[in-house]
Parts: C-alpha cells; structure tokens; sequence
C-alpha cells in the first residue's frame, strides 16, 4: 500500500512548484514585453511607410499587441487578401531575431490593424512560436 501512496504523494507535492515555475515564467516574460512594448513605442505615431502608421505597442498577458492604422485603399486590400497578409507578417515576425527570442520564452505577436482616422477594424493576426517552427523554452523546475 505504501508504494501506491509515496509516487501519488510526490506528485502532488511537485504540483506547487510546476505551477509555481510557471507563474513567475508568465510573470518575468509579461515584464519583459511590458518593457519592450514601452521601448518599442517611443516615437509613435509613426509613420512605417505612406500607407501604415504605428499607433505603439501594448500588453495583454502573453501578447504584444502592435496597433497598425492603414489608408483606406491599404484595408480594402487587406480585407480582400486576408491569407497573403498573414504570411508576408509572418515572414517578417519569423525573420526577426528580437521576436523570436520572445516567441521562444512564450510570447505571442499580434498585430491589431485600423483603418486611419476612422479607426474601422480591419483585423487582427497572431504569431505564436509554433508558427515560426520555434520551441518554446520551459520553466526550470525547482
């Protein structure tokens, strides 16, 4: 009887210290895009290019968000063109060296785009670290 209980007991005294990894993982990497959405929008609004202006970044969680306006004809496009929007983001993301090293700690980009002035959704792509074939790194257990 007592080798069922201590395997059953060591696992649920492990438990703890997972979650607790876990959450000081979340804790340090929401730090960590806090300061890189802060640094990162230094200057914003900025303009990209003629047709994209960067609003600046922000946090939710595990997401740098970056707030995209884009003229009118630009959205038209996008809305039409959804799948070649994705992937040419998506090279770009996956292409930075600074965005896959947050990729790899389990971060997610996102990119909240708008219409200029009217502020007109448009839409919204994510990156995770599985779209760039990137493993994530693990919290050290204690």
């Amino acid at each position: 009887m007592l080798r069922f209980i201590v395997p059953s007991l060591t696992l649920l005294l492990a438990l703890p210290f997972t979650a607790q990894a876990a959450s000081l993982k979340d804790t340090e990497l929401n730090k960590m895009l806090q300061q890189v959405a802060t640094q990162s929008s230094v200057g914003t609004p900025r303009a990209i290019n003629e047709d994209i202006l960067d609003q600046g970044f922000t946090v939710e969680g595990k997401e740098l968000i970056d707030h995209l306006s884009v003229r009118p004809e630009l959205a038209e496009r996008m809305r039409a063109d959804k799948n070649t929007l994705r992937y040419q983001l998506g090279v770009s993301v996956c292409q930075n060296p600074g965005f896959r090293q947050l990729l790899a700690k389990g971060a997610v980009m996102r990119y909240d785009f708008s219409e200029y002035k009217t502020n007109k959704f448009i839409g919204t792509q994510r990156y995770s670290a599985a779209d760039c074939d990137i493993k994530v790194e693990k919290a050290a257990k204690k």
